[in-house]
C-alpha cells in the first residue's frame, strides 16, 4: 500500500558547532536573520510559537517536541488553510568540522488538492535551509524581495 502522506526530509552540513546551529533554529533574534520577519518561540514542549513574513503567511501553533541542542518540532498551521495535520521539525547532529541540520515536514495528505502546498514546502525549506547555511557560515542573508 502506498504512503498516505507526503513527507519531506532534507539534511545539510553546516560548518558551525551544533550548539550555534541549534541557537539559530530556536532563538527569535536569530530566526529573523535567516527565516522570517516576525519570530516568537517559547523553547519548550507545549510552548507557543509565531512565525510570519511581511506580505506573506503567519504560522502559529504549539511546540510539539523540544530537546535542547538537538531538535524542535512544531504543529504547522496556515491561517485560512484547513489542514491541521502537518508537523515541521529541525534537528541538529554533530559532525566532524560542524553539524548536520535536518529539516522535516510531514503529514501532507496524498491528495491532489494538497500537492501544490507540499511542493511549496519542498521548495521553501530547501531555500531557507540554504539561507541558514549562508547566514551561519558567512553572515550573509540571501533573501530577496524578488524571491518566491
Amino acid at each position: 500500500m502506498p504512503p498516505r502522506t507526503w513527507d519531506l526530509r532534507h539534511s545539510y552540513f553546516v560548518r558551525v558547532p551544533p550548539t550555534r546551529l541549534f541557537a539559530a533554529m530556536t532563538e527569535p533574534k536569530q530566526l529573523v536573520r535567516w527565516l522570517c520577519d516576525i519570530a516568537e518561540l517559547e523553547p519548550r514542549k507545549g510552548g507557543r510559537y509565531r512565525l510570519g513574513w511581511t506580505d506573506g503567511p503567519v504560522h502559529e501553533g504549539r511546540v510539539v517536541d523540544f530537546l535542547r541542542n538537538r531538535s524542535l518540532r512544531l504543529s504547522w498551521e496556515w491561517e485560512g488553510v484547513p489542514l491541521r495535520t502537518t508537523r515541521f521539525g529541525m534537528a541538529v547532529a554533530p559532525a566532524k568540522g560542524g553539524a548536520i541540520a535536518t529539516f522535516t515536514h510531514s503529514g501532507f495528505p496524498r491528495e491532489t488538492r494538497w500537492a501544490e502546498l507540499y511542493a511549496g514546502a519542498e521548495w521553501g525549506w530547501t531555500y531557507f535551509a540554504m539561507n541558514l547555511k549562508s547566514f551561519l557560515e558567512s553572515g550573509r542573508d540571501l533573501r530577496s524581495p524578488r524571491d518566491g
